[in-house]
């Protein structure tokens, strides 16, 4: 019931540029963006473990949420301002793979600058997330519910690959 205000409330916010705008937001949580930063990184990254770790970590993500969306199976809402994907609703895969691709990039790249730099870009990378988190119940692919458990999964599976990044790899970074 609370999801369905939501979507209600949202739909008051309908406006052509900002619905492109979300649009577009909504393209950099799709699997695009991501796999063409993964094939620069091995193209252009002499250290591979980059391309081991942003890879796996995305990889790891994309199989969290499909078989939690196979495990819960929740229809996706009715009506959208985009086609509306096949897949199950519940989590929002769009919000739980960007976090975990998105803060393990900038980690890799970061943790060893200066703390001006980190926290900047850190704060872009978090505007980025809660926009793509917005733009996904804006355009009416899935409910509030589903990105705040996208978010929940999405920060307790970046803290299973900080982890590891920081007990396997932190030298060879």
């Amino acid at each position: 019931n609370f999801d369905k205000k939501v979507i209600d409330w949202f739909s008051y916010m309908y406006l052509d540029k900002f619905t492109t705008f979300m649009k577009i937001l909504t393209f950099f949580g799709d699997w695009h963006i991501p796999i063409i930063i993964i094939l620069l990184i091995l193209l252009f990254v002499k250290n591979k473990y980059y391309f081991y770790i942003i890879s796996s970590s995305y990889l790891f993500s994309g199989i969290i949420a499909f078989v939690t969306k196979f495990l819960i199976a929740r229809p996706r809402p009715v009506e959208a301002l985009i086609k509306i994907p096949s897949s199950y609703s519940f989590p929002s895969g769009h919000t739980l793979t960007s976090i975990v691709f998105y803060i393990t990039l900038s980690y890799l790249f970061l943790f060893k600058k200066e703390k001006f730099n980190r926290f900047f870009i850190l704060f872009i990378i978090s505007l980025l997330i809660i926009f793509i988190a917005f733009s996904r119940i804006y355009l009416g692919v899935h409910y509030f519910s589903d990105v705040i458990g996208g978010l929940l999964l999405g920060f307790l599976c970046e803290i299973i690959v900080i982890n590891i990044i920081n007990k396997n790899f932190k030298n060879k970074c």
